[in-house]
């Protein structure tokens, strides 16, 4: 799901799009000219493997996600904040859930047999 910047309002927008089997919804608001920033929340079932013995196992996502989308290169003297560039004038939110996936996946995670060891 594509949004362009220019149609974000500055009172939001929600939004909803899905992953596998995760849902991420929100809200899009207007921050300035080329930054929106999205509010929004990950949820339900993803598949990964076991940092020990490498089984399939499946974990419980309820997560919150708060970031800055920037129409271009971002740049500010500000404190570091999560900031994801587009360069096509679009804020792409299956972009963004995807790398929120990876991101999840990529941590270390233990089946039960593992985690009690």
């Amino acid at each position: 799901m594509k949004i362009v910047f220019k149609k974000v309002p500055i009172t939001g927008v929600d939004f909803k799009t899905s992953f596998e089997d995760i849902k991420f919804y929100g809200i899009l608001e207007k921050k300035s000219r080329n930054l929106v920033q999205c509010i929004g929340k990950l949820e339900g079932t993803l598949s990964c493997d076991c940092a020990r013995c490498g089984d399939e196992m499946s974990l419980h996502i309820d997560e919150k996600i708060a970031l800055l989308a920037s129409d271009g290169l971002y740049e500010s003297s500000e404190e570091l904040v999560e900031v994801i560039e587009f360069f096509d004038e679009t804020v792409d939110l299956d972009t963004i859930l995807q790398s929120e996936v990876e991101t999840l996946k990529s941590d270390y995670h233990y089946c039960t047999t593992c985690s009690e060891n």
